[in-house]
């Protein structure tokens, strides 16, 4: 029997109502993120104290069976599921008056909460990359538990472990997921019926854990879609997305992050007693060979990243100047395979002024294949770019999960000294490379555009490498110091990285 996993939108009408994006599988079990039950999880007002003991059990990794519980607080709630429960793949018909499509009818269902369960690989991840972040324990918490219900009135326990052992048979046909994958993500943005089975199409932009638990996908998806599902390019269920968005340090980050499904049938299962199912869930290395040649860099409290960089055979690392900090001598750095201190060889002196840039030495016995070469051309308008590094993904506590991320975008404007892409970058990134189709370093990523104190993290701004590269050239042949000052740029270079307004010749 084959599984028909479709979209749904679940909605919590006990007040205050709160909806989100949901997986239906074979119109009888339904999951979603946990963080649908945020607002009903407050830990003030009447019911503060039962809810902290909620929250409590979930940090612990317990099993919350929502039925045998009595006292349970999810079970007071009431569940609805919208979806359409006769999809048909056949051509929509139009109505011949109008000219316009028939919409999908769509049914709302009582929803029965049977688990919630917290997935501990998943918490132990997403701590990381919230750690600093604006939240509270109970939302993360929540981010990284997830609801199962089901459209029936609660069955045999027996006949719900079959249900899941069939769904695990499924499931061992998925292949590992690489950096650079397609996903395609099916969700209803806004928790809106308007949105009902909205598609959203990305790629794999970073696979976190020991068990490749999280993964981190470019869709930029509003609030409302947590829960839904994320497909591959077979359109096999991979994963729950459970983070669109989150605060750090006063700043909203736009990152979509998604449960590895196979990770989440299996620690359930376990959970429940059942046997636990073999699943290939080992991270794969991308295809793309980017990963070896990036640099983790450590000043003064501050982390970014930098690249191994080959210029006439001699290995540097070049990153930006603000990821450096003035006056440091030496910083700490970390790559695929070692830990180690570089020295600055030059730091731009003047921070009002680009190019932002910094150059390190590189530990003399770095292989050939873990250093770049310099782009020979320009980068051109709508070239496909990679922008690469550790949106807080890594330190250097962590030692097994060095996963730099990528982001694909496109070149969307060159400027005089200045080249934009909408391919995403976040904090940690500055100073990381933007690479071409071929793995040579095109540009170095400085930062997102930030207008009246609101940053866009889709449009930023990288330095070219066609700007620099005969520097960089004229100081590997010559060893002279001196000659980084010409990185140093122009007023005119000045004036597009501080945003100005151009020169306009006015004919009014």
């Amino acid at each position: 029997m084959l599984l028909k996993i479709r979209h749904a939108l679940l909605e919590v009408t006990s007040p205050p109502a709160t909806k989100q994006s949901a997986i239906i599988i074979n119109n009888e079990v339904i999951i979603s993120s946990g963080s649908i039950l945020q607002p009903h999880l407050l830990f003030d007002g009447d019911k503060g104290e039962e809810n902290k003991g909620v929250v409590a059990r979930l940090q612990q990794g317990q099993l919350l069976d929502v039925q045998a519980d009595e006292g349970c607080r999810i079970r007071s709630l009431n569940f609805v599921v919208t979806f359409d429960p006769h999809q048909r793949h056949t051509r929509p018909r139009q109505n011949a008056a109008s000219g316009s499509r028939q919409g999908h009818i769509l049914t709302r269902y009582l929803a029965h909460p049977l688990y919630v369960f917290s997935a501990a690989e998943v918490s132990r991840n997403l701590h990381h990359i919230l750690l600093t972040a604006d939240a509270t324990n109970q939302s993360e918490v929540l981010r990284s538990s997830f609801v199962v219900l089901s459209m029936r009135p609660p069955a045999k326990e027996e006949s719900f472990k079959r249900f899941l052992a069939h769904i695990s048979n499924y499931l061992r046909h998925l292949q590992p997921m690489q950096t650079l994958d397609d996903v395609l993500v099916m969700c209803s943005p806004f928790g809106l019926e308007n949105f009902y089975k909205t598609i959203s199409i990305g790629k794999v932009s970073n696979v976190m854990g020991r068990s490749g638990c999280l993964f981190a996908i470019s869709n930029a998806l509003p609030l409302g879609c947590e829960g839904s599902a994320v497909f591959n390019n077979k359109l096999r269920l991979i994963g729950i997305v459970i983070c669109t968005s989150f605060q750090r340090q006063q700043e909203n980050v736009n990152l979509t992050l998604a449960a590895n499904f196979g990770y989440l049938l299996r620690n359930f299962m376990e959970q429940l007693g059942m046997p636990s199912t073999t699943f290939q869930l080992t991270r794969e290395p991308s295809n793309f060979p980017w990963e070896r040649t990036i640099v983790v860099i450590e000043s003064a409290g501050q982390q970014g990243t930098g690249t191994f960089i080959r210029v006439h055979n001699k290995h540097f690392i070049l990153t930006c100047a603000h990821v450096v900090g003035q006056g440091n001598e030496k910083v700490n750095c970390r790559a695929a395979d070692r830990e180690f201190q570089s020295d600055v060889i030059w730091c731009n002196p003047d921070s009002e002024r680009p190019f932002d840039l910094a150059l390190l030495t590189a530990p003399q016995d770095v292989p050939e294949r873990c250093c770049v070469r310099l782009a020979k051309g320009p980068a051109t308008l709508g070239q496909t770019v990679y922008n690469a590094g550790f949106p807080y993904y890594v330190n250097f506590g962590f030692k097994y999960d060095f996963n730099p991320a990528i982001f694909q975008g496109r070149i969307i404007k060159c400027d005089t000294g200045a080249i934009m892409s909408d391919g995403s970058v976040q904090a940690g990134q500055s100073g990381g490379p933007m690479f071409d189709q071929n793995g040579c370093i095109l540009g170095v990523c400085v930062s997102n555009i930030k207008m009246d104190d609101i940053i866009y993290p889709n449009i930023n701004t990288a330095i070219p490498i066609c700007d620099i590269r005969n520097t960089l050239q004229q100081f590997a042949r010559s060893n002279d110091v001196k000659v980084l000052s010409n990185l140093v740029a122009s007023r005119d270079v000045g004036r597009v990285w501080s945003l100005e307004m151009p020169p306009i010749r006015s004919k009014l």
